[in-house]
């Protein structure tokens, strides 16, 4: 296709990139760039090359080539902002980038990059909104820029929102994988994977962690008498107590069943005990689960030396065990 016009030439790319990474994803929108800047443009003064801005204000097809292939190294959503900032700090005199759409803490950048700024520039993000509703990034830059740094940063915007969209999908599809649909505490995934976290930070900068395995008592009952609507409604409750319970760094799933697991920020034996003893307060006196007389018994573990996933929980669902096998509604730490 050929378009005399540059304005045109500019949305119909825009629109071939967003079908190609959407439909067959983020190599084939590198092929298609270097396509674009070996491909041979009318150069009359109505329509610039698709790089070529103006004097001083142009990528060569190796820079080019090299800040497409760093976009596309990464679906991590503050990976790619800060990579875009690097990026753009090279060729623009930019003092700090925002995402504050997306995320409010996306800001990348000089720490008073916006304060100081002599201009700021909007770009509309709508290919990377889930809601289709307008939202912006925002450029702060330490001088006013040039019309032909403006038309630059607009063609590397608009691959940026590409891959930005693409980043926001993964996010949620991973969110939706690790999350349980019924309680909306983490899933037995999203346990794996904080486990796996703090097991690294443990070995790394030997810094404790516990885990607590919850295990609700009487539950069966509630679902053979009343039916699985009721009991789906006691472990929404269970998990309503279990998130004002714990503290903001806790995090707690629902690992299958009525089974819950509680990842604590605790060093000491003592610190697990208050945990789990505010825990089974709050459970088992919650009106609604005293009535159909739910309570809890837990179980509880320390990480210590030489733990992987498999032992602390081993060592934690044992000492359930225990509980469940000498009375129920109480605590003990392995």
């Amino acid at each position: 296709m050929f378009c005399t016009n540059w304005a045109e030439r500019q949305y119909i790319d825009s629109l071939i990139c967003l079908f190609c990474i959407r439909s067959l994803g983020a190599p084939l929108l590198k092929v298609l760039v270097m396509d674009l800047l070996n491909t041979h443009y009318d150069t009359t003064p109505d329509s610039p090359p698709y790089m070529m801005v103006s004097s001083g204000s142009e990528l060569t097809t190796s820079q080019f080539q090299a800040f497409v292939s760093k976009l596309l190294s990464t679906l991590d959503i503050t990976g790619l902002g800060a990579i875009y900032q690097h990026q753009l700090a090279c060729y623009f005199p930019l003092s700090a980038f925002a995402l504050t759409a997306v995320q409010p803490a996306l800001v990348f950048g000089a720490a008073h990059g916006q304060q100081t700024a002599a201009e700021c520039i909007r770009l509309p993000l709508y290919r990377a909104s889930i809601t289709m509703s307008e939202q912006y990034a925002n450029y702060y830059f330490t001088r006013s820029v040039t019309r032909g740094e403006r038309k630059l940063l607009e063609q590397l915007h608009a691959i940026f929102t590409q891959q930005l969209s693409q980043a926001i999908a993964f996010n949620q599809l991973k969110l939706m994988a690790t999350k349980d649909t019924l309680t909306g505490l983490g899933n037995r995934n999203g346990f794996n994977e904080a486990c796996a976290r703090l097991l690294s930070r443990a070995i790394r900068y030997d810094e404790l962690f516990a885990l607590l395995i919850i295990d609700l008592d009487n539950f069966k009952k509630v679902n053979d008498t009343l039916g699985h609507k009721e009991g789906d409604k006691v472990l929404e409750c269970v998990a309503q107590e279990i998130r004002t319970t714990l503290r903001g760094e806790d995090a707690a799933f629902r690992f299958g069943g009525d089974e819950f697991c509680c990842l604590l920020d605790c060093v000491d034996q003592r610190c697990i005990d208050q945990v789990a003893a505010r825990l089974q307060r709050h459970i088992s006196g919650n009106p609604y689960l005293l009535g159909l007389n739910i309570s809890c018994s837990i179980g509880g573990a320390v990480y210590g030396k030489g733990d992987d996933t498999n032992s602390l929980f081993d060592r934690a669902d044992k000492a359930l065990y225990q509980v469940k096998t000498s009375g129920k509604n109480a605590f003990k730490a392995a």
